[in-house]
């Protein structure tokens, strides 16, 4: 006789609420798994994309930042001016090259290629016109992507014993402020082990734990850190719209969740660079599989719990289930507030009542709780984007005005005179130029202190804008040299602003005991001028005079 009879009720209801059971326990498994992974996915490549884009921004505001200290250095007068032989020269290089750990090297070569001053006397009298930067540099600013050391591979230890020597270069050429011509390339090397420190101070500690490999990588694709890794691994190639980020399987068995960043530098030459960083997917969705599989323990637990019950007490109660049945199903629709009520005394059917409403408040605690999570997330990663657009703002602002004074630098000039002069072939509309430099600045610095000499400068830079009118544009091109753009003004009208402004330094007590004067050269813009700074070399020529002329005087 056969036991296991499928046409008895008890054991129908028994077939048919295990399998009920087991669709539920995985569809809810399922779904929370499939839900889980997607968010996860989503809020990992987000995380990822957002070390990503931090650790581009480090680089290339770092490039963008050395390669503008080379251009002042060389355009200081005391670069432009100075006889590279003088001790100072060395000395003045040295200091630079002490206050940037990463500098390798820092020197300058003549016109023929010769290494005349460095830092440290590293190299001075070796050849390199046959340099890279050397070519470059003679005739513009230069920027040089990674290689290895040559000149200097014997003279300079390796912070990493395990790496070669490893150098990006910058060079700019020096002019001659007397002839505009060139008279020497200003370089440095700085060592790639710098990006090891940025790395580093961009990455959680827990970072190398949780698999998460960066990548720099060149315009060819080709890796430049880490060292060990060139050579071994092949990045995916660059799309630009591929998104934040992507699954990739790098030409290994498994998948990474992979983001690829460009590395987008102000600097005059962009060298290409992307960040890219990896993690396994495996790790990235690793507690979503550990839920599942506290999921389906529970679910499977909960299964044999169930059959037992029917299996002694179907006969008993069969309407009970039911009603269990119908609020599983409401359950598994998506009702949150179900309540599962056994209308019974029988003691097991309340203990399956309250394990069904056990599971289902369990579940639905651990859904919630990863909504939470994905919602912290989720402000978190709008945290840092806030953080980063705030970041942004104030490098925007760092990179247009003057730090000691207020006033717009050179950089913001340049886009104004820019703007005008372009106007001006539409619009015929000429404007002026106002070329003012502090009289005797050094013999202030020198007797009263660097510390009174910037306090001048601030105050020159407070009065400018008020003999201005609002539509004036003012900026400190450097030193004690401010320029002015007046629109819509006359020669006659500039020199008798610019006598005003002459007249309000002069009666200004800056120092006690002390007076500080301006000479100011003046000059307006041609209609038939072909470089929008031929108005600024008359001003200059005119500053010149007045200077020749004994200073403290307008000359247009």
């Amino acid at each position: 006789m056969n036991i296991f009879r499928i046409d008895s009720f008890r054991n129908r209801l028994l077939v048919l609420f295990a399998g009920m059971s087991f669709m539920f326990g995985l569809c809810i498994t399922l779904y929370i798994g499939k839900t889980a992974s997607a968010q996860m996915s989503q809020t990992s490549g987000q995380t990822l994309y957002i070390a990503a884009k931090s650790i581009s921004n480090t680089l290339a505001n770092s490039l963008t930042e050395r390669e503008r200290e080379m251009v002042l250095l060389s355009q200081s007068p005391f670069f432009a001016e100075a006889d590279f032989h003088n001790p100072r020269v060395q000395q003045q290089l040295e200091q630079v090259k002490k206050s940037y750990k990463y500098y390798a090297w820092l020197g300058i070569a003549n016109t023929q290629g010769q290494v005349v001053v460095a830092a440290n006397h590293l190299l001075e009298g070796a050849d390199v016109s046959e340099r890279p930067w050397f070519i470059h540099g003679v005739n513009q600013v230069y920027l040089g992507d990674v290689h290895k050391a040559v000149l200097l591979a014997k003279k300079i230890k390796a912070i990493n014993p395990n790496e070669p020597l490893r150098f990006i270069d910058f060079a700019t050429p020096i002019y001659d402020p007397s002839t505009q011509k060139i008279k020497g390339v200003l370089a440095a090397h700085a060592d790639w082990s710098w990006a090891s420190h940025v790395l580093s101070s961009s990455l959680s500690e827990n970072a190398a734990q949780r698999g998460i490999e960066v990548f720099i990588v060149n315009q060819h694709g080709e890796i430049l850190y880490p060292f060990k890794s060139i050579g071994q691994v092949q990045p995916p190639a660059f799309q630009a719209n591929r998104g934040h980020h992507f699954l990739h399987n790098w030409n290994e068995k498994q998948q990474y969740l992979t983001t690829d960043v460009p590395v987008l530098s102000q600097t005059k030459s962009n060298l290409g660079w992307h960040v890219i960083i990896r993690q396994p997917i495996s790790i990235a969705l690793a507690e979503v599989k550990s839920l599942q599989h506290k999921i389906l323990a529970l679910g499977f637990i909960l299964s044999l719990l169930l059959l037992l019950l029917t299996y002694k007490l179907a006969n008993k109660f069969s309407r009970p289930i039911e009603l269990l049945a119908d609020s599983a199903h409401a359950v598994e629709k998506g009702q949150e507030d179900i309540q599962f009520e056994a209308q019974t005394s029988i003691r097991e059917i309340r203990g399956l009542s309250q394990s069904l409403q056990s599971m289902t408040d369990t579940l639905l605690t651990q859904k919630h709780q990863l909504q939470d999570a994905n919602a912290t997330l989720e402000q978190k990663v709008a945290e840092r984007t806030h953080e980063l657009q705030v970041a942004n703002v104030e490098l925007a602002h760092i990179a247009r005005y003057d730090a000691l004074t207020g006033l717009h630098n050179r950089r913001a000039f340049n886009d104004y005179l820019s703007y005008l002069f372009t106007q001006m072939s539409r619009t015929q509309q000429t404007y002026a130029v106002l070329l003012m430099d502090i009289d005797f600045f050094k013999k202030v610095n020198d007797t009263f202190g660097h510390e009174t000499g910037d306090q001048v400068l601030q105050r020159v830079a407070e009065i400018l804008p008020t003999a201005l009118r609002i539509t004036d544009f003012v900026a400190r091109l450097g030193g004690e040299e401010f320029i002015a753009l007046l629109p819509a003004t006359s020669l006659d009208g500039a020199a008798i602003l610019a006598e005003k402004i002459r007249s309000t330094i002069e009666q200004e007590q800056i120092i006690v005991n002390h007076a500080i004067s301006l000479s100011i050269g003046v000059s307006v813009v041609l209609l038939d001028d072909t470089d929008m700074n031929d108005a600024i070399r008359r001003a200059d020529k005119n500053l010149y005079m007045a200077k020749q002329q004994g200073r403290n005087r307008v000359i247009s």
